[in-house]
């Protein structure tokens, strides 16, 4: 395996891995909480040997100096020195002594939850061991000369657990795990989770990928409002006729291993993909068990293929159009008692070299091949098979059951179909109606009659369409000036009501200019008079 299948795995069962590590972080914080701190005071005592020589040099008794720090080390560990502590300390914290290389120091650390105990301890401790000292050597003058070097404080900060330490570490551990979950359950799942998966197991080409969209809701079976999913079925009708091998092919059969493969589904959208680029294509509902093709297509199914092999129709009769022209369907008919015997009947083979001489294409849908031995009968008769594979589905022993069955009666296998793939299924294409293009020939259909008659009256509609929508838009052109022309005639009314009201205020003006003229004569007229 490359690196790629490892993050496909690692993507595939991604929800393992967060689960486990968030998990292991839950129990790992949850721990962290329950732990009370403990904190660590630190004493250091000196042990001082005497020296020897003379004036001119000084001698130090190194390997003495040596032996004497690891005996008060070991002096601070026994039972003796730790019964006497004892006396002054009830519970008895954590105590580790050590000598500091290269130096003439003891270091002794006491761990507990009380820092004040610890720094009581670590200081008392020291005391005994330089009591134990000074009672070796008394009355007599000490070789050895310990003291204090640095006593202990109580510690304000605790020295563990270190939270972020062990929740970092607790993290790293609970990925490391959910990793290697994801790798067990991926080697104990035989589900086929990749076309490479399924292309390796089969040997066989992978002809097309459907893809899975649980928004889509496809009208009677079909995706036709679904570029997407148009543009998938394209390029398996291109990719079944495009292999000089393929050219003389007309008759598929199309199934599957198990149930629920989306085998039906795949015969109706191959079907109209195949008839848009004007071929013939009938649907046989070779499902004598359990049909569904009559319902995407919304067809009556009292007769049909079985009523056909028993010989109480003939075929005529039981060829059902559609709301397509180029595809007809036959279905199942009434579910037979003995569906494998009437099947493998030479009814079978006959109606089948009838269906190819009179359509382009022919399409047989039958259950799954691990179920029934229904296709296993039927697949000698046809000119391929294709095969449905549903991703993440159908599991690797399925798979190769039936690849044994249909090889053992020597079945054309065409190539795979893997159905329901995340391919594109974001954004690669916008969801719009659309009709398909750009069809694809196909051995033994000239494209003429029927088919040149359906395109014409295609082209027909859509002119007759272009026309309904150039005479609306010269409606709306027509309006559009019409409103544009009462704007421009209400315009000039408005700056002619303007110029009257000018027109009114200024002879308003004047009618007051005149007035004070009256009043002035009418003032001087009345002085006048009285004198």
């Amino acid at each position: 395996m490359e690196l790629r299948d490892y993050l496909e795995i690692l993507a595939r069962r991604r929800w393992i891995v967060i689960i486990t590590a968030i998990f292991t972080l839950i129990v790992v914080t949850l721990g962290v909480g329950q732990t009370p701190p403990k904190y660590t005071a630190t004493t250091k005592i000196r042990v001082l040997t005497t020296r020897t020589g003379g004036a001119d040099y000084i001698d130090y008794d190194v390997s003495y100096a040596e032996r004497l720090q690891n005996t008060f080390t070991e002096m601070a560990k026994s039972s003796n020195v730790i019964e006497e502590l004892s006396k002054y300390v009830d519970k008895l914290p954590k105590i580790n002594a050590k000598v500091v290389s290269g130096t003439e120091l003891i270091q002794i650390d006491v761990e507990d939850e009380d820092p004040a105990r610890a720094q009581f301890t670590a200081n008392k401790l020291s005391q005994i061991l330089i009591d134990q000292s000074r009672k070796l050597y008394s009355g007599d003058v000490s070789p050895v000369n310990i003291y204090v070097a640095e006593p202990a404080d109580i510690p304000t900060q605790p020295s563990s657990p270190h939270p972020l330490v062990i929740i970092g570490l607790g993290l790293v551990v609970g990925l490391v795990g959910g990793i290697g979950l994801a790798l067990l359950f991926e080697s104990l799942d035989t589900r086929l989770y990749s076309t490479k998966q399924i292309e390796n197991l089969t040997q066989l080409p992978v002809l097309g990928d459907i893809p899975n969209d649980h928004d889509l809701h496809p009208e009677d079976g079909l995706f036709k409002d679904s570029r997407l999913h148009i543009e998938a079925f394209r390029r398996l009708h291109t990719n079944i006729f495009s292999h000089a091998e393929n050219e003389t092919l007309q008759a598929f059969l199309i199934t599957s291993p198990v149930t629920k493969d989306g085998k039906s589904t795949v015969v109706a959208n191959l079907a109209f993909s195949i008839a848009q680029g004007n071929h013939s294509v009938i649907v046989v509902d070779a499902n004598l068990r359990w049909p569904t093709i009559q319902s995407m297509f919304n067809l009556s199914n009292e007769r049909g293929l079985s009523d056909v092999l028993q010989q109480k129709a003939k075929l005529a009769d039981v060829i059902q159009p559609t709301k397509y022209p180029e595809i007809h369907v036959i279905t199942s008919g009434k579910l037979p008692v003995n569906p494998v015997e009437l099947l493998q009947s030479d009814q079978m083979a006959i109606l089948i070299a009838q269906l190819k001489q009179q359509y382009d294409v022919v399409l047989l849908d039958s259950p799954a091949s691990l179920t029934v031995t229904d296709p296993a009968v039927i697949a000698p008769n046809v000119d391929g098979v294709l095969l449905v594979v549903r991703q993440a589905w159908v599991r690797r022993e399925a798979l190769q059951a039936t690849l044994k069955h249909l090889n053992t009666v020597k079945a054309n296998l065409v190539g795979v179909i893997v159905n329901r793939t995340g391919l594109g299924t974001s954004s690669r294409f916008s969801k719009k109606r659309t009709l398909l293009t750009s069809p694809v020939s196909i051995p033994g259909s000239d494209g003429t009659g029927k088919g040149k008659e359906m395109e014409k009256e295609r082209v027909a509609r859509v002119e007759n369409q272009l026309d309904i929508l150039g005479q609306k838009l010269d409606k709306l052109v027509d309006t559009l000036v019409s409103q544009q022309q009462e704007s421009q005639t209400k315009v000039e009314q408005i700056k002619k009501l303007d110029t009257q009201v000018e027109d009114l205020s200024q002879r308003q003006k004047q009618s007051n200019q005149n007035e004070g003229d009256l009043d002035k004569r009418l003032d001087n007229l009345l002085d006048s008079l009285r004198k």
